[in-house]
């Protein structure tokens, strides 16, 4: 048996000790960064905040912090950037009352289009599409292992038989749910105020209106730096790329 060196040993506890301290410098230095936020935002410097709280975001998120962001445009009279933010940190947090709160008295401060949930879209919601995708491969997996591993001692084939319909019928929910979450996966919110659609990808191209500051857009084809889209009432028309931003944040 090899005896390890005892400088090696002491080198090698030494780089984890290192290592540790990074990590909790880090995490100090974060934690200072999002109290100067904060009191920030408390003194009514709600664009000093918003800046605070965004460079927080690029390094790492979260729900609570992407709320904060939201709360500090929102009071900032950014309700493009708020509502984007408001929509991130409800993908990440989507039973939290106070993101779906805030989102809701922005949305109708600004007189944006607000449908009313049929029971489908509110079952669809329900949960994020991770969270239903997950629910379906472990719901499929329970239901194949009810049906082809042995009967437990003291089962009868029609405790099998409901449990399987059981586990079938949230596989099929799952699966329901995601497809549902999926089609809003690349929805994105509209940014800058008074954007305009176009008639085609091109900045001579007649507009067919503007669309309003913090709306739902479902981005479609690309075409240079525009993309056909559609918003929340059915509108579709040609949108330039940084007029709007995907709610699903990208890994740069």
């Amino acid at each position: 048996m090899k005896v390890h060196s005892p400088k090696i040993v002491c080198a090698v506890c030494f780089l984890l000790f290192l290592v540790n301290q990074v990590l909790w410098a880090e995490e100090q230095y974060r934690e200072m960064q999002f109290q100067e936020a904060t009191q920030a935002y408390g003194r009514g410097e709600y664009k000093v905040a918003s800046r605070q709280f965004e460079a927080l975001v690029r390094d790492g998120v979260s729900a609570s912090l992407l709320f904060n962001l939201a709360n500090s445009y929102a009071q900032a009279g950014e309700s493009g950037r708020a509502i984007l933010n408001y929509e991130r940190a409800r993908r990440l947090a989507p039973s939290d009352s106070d993101i779906k709160g805030n989102l809701e008295n922005v949305r109708k401060e600004k007189g944006l289009f607000q449908e009313e949930q049929s029971i489908d879209q509110r079952f669809v919601t329900f949960l994020e599409l991770n969270q239903w995708t997950g629910l379906a491969v472990i719901a499929f997996v329970l239901f194949a292992a009810v049906l082809l591993l042995p009967l437990p001692f003291g089962l009868t084939r029609t405790s099998r038989y409901t449990a399987a319909a059981f586990f079938l019928f949230l596989t099929a929910a799952g699966i329901t749910g995601s497809v549902g979450q999926y089609r809003h996966w690349n929805d994105g919110v509209v940014i800058i105020p008074d954007a305009r659609l176009r008639v085609s990808p091109f900045a001579s191209a007649a507009s067919i209106g503007t669309i309003q500051e913090g709306r739902l857009v479902r981005p479609g084809k690309l075409h240079g730096n525009y993309f056909l889209v559609e918003d929340e009432t059915g509108r579709s028309g040609w949108l330039e790329a940084d007029a709007f931003e995907p709610i699903v944040l990208r890994n740069k």
